[in-house]
């Protein structure tokens, strides 16, 4: 039921600023702003059962934590990547913001080459 509320408060708040652009241009993205801090302020009540999924993921890694770093970096990246996408697609620049997902998605890939090729490393030692 969460994720209905923060959807809602998104509508809500499209549904307010886009009739305001209009009029007072300034007040819409004001209210677009205060509508981002309230969908991060729901965002964060999820960081703490994050924390201690990384942590639960920390201790079964115990011998290589460099699993762990690509995946936090790989998850970063992705919001990072997104974000700026979607900054550059609402300011009406939706080629720059192909080519930023795209930059993204070949730097995921290429800090993932190790982990792929540790796992192909394992399977040939495995089979013989």
């Amino acid at each position: 039921m969460e994720i209905i509320k923060i959807g809602l408060i998104g509508i809500v708040g499209i549904l307010l600023a886009a009739p305001m652009k209009s009029y007072k241009a300034e007040y819409s993205v004001f209210i677009g702003i205060a509508v981002c801090l309230v969908l991060l302020g729901y965002g964060m009540q999820y960081f703490a059962g994050i924390l201690a999924g990384i942590e639960q993921l920390r201790a079964y890694l115990k011998n290589n934590q460099s699993y762990l770093t690509v995946l936090l970096k790989a998850v970063g990246a992705t919001y990072a990547c997104e974000f700026c996408a979607g900054i550059c697609k609402d300011a009406g620049y939706s080629g720059i913001a192909g080519q930023v997902e795209l930059v993204g998605k070949l730097y995921i890939l290429l800090i993932g080459m190790p982990v792929l090729a540790s796992l192909l490393e394992s399977i040939q030692t495995i089979a013989g």
